[in-house]
């Protein structure tokens, strides 16, 4: 007798097979999906480090300074915006700014007040400074930032994806921390800067010693980082590249959360 179908045996077979099939690779393209926002991400920290080479070649050799009135030899964090934010935390270094009040970058944000630190910082290298160099806000926003995405109110707040890092407790001699490697507190952002090939300018998430895979040495891991890998840096020589996770007491600046893992290759 002529069979017309498939038995029910059959069917859930091919069902099977096709359920193993997608086990297999959904996370394959998961991963491929992933290393091209990783490549995207590099792509956009790379084009915010050539701004700043640019600029530099524009005024002395310096690089830009935000609202601060010298070079900003310390980190700057992207989280908080202009006005500050809710729970209490406000902007910094207020009365650094003044040069600056009142100001707007016709953004669509608050007029600035005389704070120097926060939003107000990235709204300043994003649309006067490094800005006319770039001409492309998206490029401060990582398409994996789970916290950050272009938008207009996010761009009129100074909120985007890169950290301001060319230095940090272990390079700054006087901080009460112990060094690891080069003491950098005199050696202020600029194209004359020393270790310029190794020296990072600009980070994302997952930089510091508490966060990402590798947290407090790898006794405390979390999911905040961008990249499953590690974090995209550019450079003071206007070079980009990805820094695995388990190596931050090796960067310059150094980044552990750890006693004793100065230079330790494993975290």
């Amino acid at each position: 007798m002529r069979r017309n179908g498939f038995t029910l045996i059959e069917l859930l077979v091919v069902i099977a097979i096709i359920a193993i099939l997608a086990a297999i690779l959904f996370p394959v393209f998961a991963q491929a999906r992933e290393s091209a926002r990783t490549i995207s991400c590099l792509s956009n920290v790379k084009q915010i480090g050539l701004s700043v080479m640019m600029y530099s070649q524009d005024y002395d050799e310096l690089f830009p300074m935000g609202t601060y009135p010298y070079p900003r030899n310390w980190e700057v964090n992207m989280d908080i915006p202009s006005g500050g934010v809710p729970g209490g935390q406000q902007e910094l270094d207020c009365g650094l700014a003044n040069g600056w009040v009142g100001f707007n970058p016709g953004d669509g944000g608050p007029n600035y007040t005389n704070c120097a630190y926060g939003g107000t910082f990235y709204r300043t290298l994003m649309a006067v400074q490094c800005g006319p160099y770039t001409k492309n806000k998206n490029i401060w926003f990582c398409p994996s930032d789970k916290y950050r995405i272009p938008s207009a109110d996010n761009m009129a707040k100074g909120l985007q994806s890169y950290q301001w890092f060319p230095n940090w407790v272990y390079n700054f001699a006087g901080s009460g921390f112990p060094l690891c490697g080069p003491d950098m507190s005199t050696m202020n952002p600029s194209a004359k800067s020393d270790y310029a090939s190794s020296r990072m300018l600009f980070v994302e998430r997952g930089v510091f010693g508490w966060d990402g895979p590798d947290a407090f040495g790898g006794t405390a891991p979390n999911t905040t980082y961008n990249h499953s890998r590690g974090y995209n840096a550019a450079y003071f020589d206007g070079h980009a590249k990805l820094v695995n996770f388990g190596r931050k007491g090796m960067t310059l600046p150094a980044s552990y959360w750890s006693p004793g893992t100065c230079g330790n290759p494993t975290f």
